[in-house]
């Protein structure tokens, strides 16, 4: 039987894919949507109309989904019970201060009013390729210590941890499933420090690495429309999204991962409603 699946790059890197969803998905369907989604750890496809059931299923093509309150759930500024609400949020993976961070992520557009902020995605693949031989020396081999962030605006570091924090260590250089291909897994937000390294020297690798992350073309902002679903490998890649200044901007989220969040960090899970009462964040942050 013939795929029902067509598909175009996303500049500077992704992949939207059309799929006909009238007669189901065929296992070779499947095949394909997950073929497209390892080539750059992104796959858009517009136009589709998903309850959260629905999407917990579709996304079920890709790995485990998880269904606990703390991984799937609404990101909305206007929606009673949506999470995140106006916040700016800098380029982050989800929840890398536990020991198994989130597979991928997926944001279902449910209601987005026209320019509202979009997601912003960065590959730490493409970063990878971009360094220099002698800077890949440098970090082969490199653990980085990763820590739950308390303050939204900048990198965060050990001294800003609480007590009853969480924190994980991470290889600096980690390999796509499936493909084998390298990406740096280091963020602007909870990569407190390179373990074994000076403070200062810590300090300057990581932001040199960030230097290649971020670069303008390195980075893929999605506007949303409604009915878009963004399917992305949550280690690999990273996202952010400006602050939200007006409209209406509401986000389906579902999750794919090993482990859930509560299985992984229970006692963030029975502090949480105090701290989105005291902080304005806690531990459902990082969908954008």
């Amino acid at each position: 039987m013939v795929s029902q699946i067509s598909h175009n790059r996303i500049e500077p890197f992704g992949v939207e894919a059309t799929v006909g969803f009238a007669r189901g998905l065929t296992e070779q369907d499947k095949d394909e949507l997950r073929r497209l989604y390892v080539l750059d750890g992104l796959l858009l496809i517009r136009g589709l109309e998903l309850s959260m059931e629905d999407q917990l299923e579709f996304c079920s093509i890709f790995g485990p989904v998880l269904r606990s309150a703390h991984d799937r759930y609404l990101v909305s500024n206007v929606a009673k019970d949506g999470l995140l609400g106006d916040l700016e949020l800098l380029f982050h993976h989800d929840i890398p201060y536990v020991p198994a961070p989130f597979l991928a992520g997926a944001l279902h557009a449910l209601d987005v009013s026209e320019g509202v902020s979009g997601t912003k995605y960065a590959s730490g693949m493409r970063a990878y390729e971009r360094l220099p031989q002698k800077l890949r020396d440098r970090i082969d081999g490199l653990n980085a210590l990763f820590i739950r962030p308390r303050d939204e605006s900048r990198r965060n570091k050990l001294v800003d941890s609480l007590p009853g924090d969480n924190c994980a260590v991470h290889a600096v250089v980690q390999r796509q499933k499936g493909t084998g291909r390298p990406y740096i897994f280091v963020n602007g937000q909870s990569t407190a420090s390179l373990i074994g390294l000076p403070e200062s020297e810590s300090d300057a690798l990581i932001e040199e690495l960030l230097c290649y992350l971020y670069a303008e073309d390195n980075i893929c902002e999605h506007k949303w429309k409604n009915g878009d679903l963004i399917i992305w490998d949550n280690l690999a890649l990273q996202h952010a999204r400006g602050k939200i200044t007006s409209g209406v901007r509401t986000l389906q989220r579902v999750t794919v991962g090993r482990f859930g969040y509560e299985e992984q960090y229970p006692a963030d899970s029975a502090w949480y409603g105090d701290l989105q009462e005291d902080r304005g964040f806690g531990a459902r942050q990082g969908a954008a």
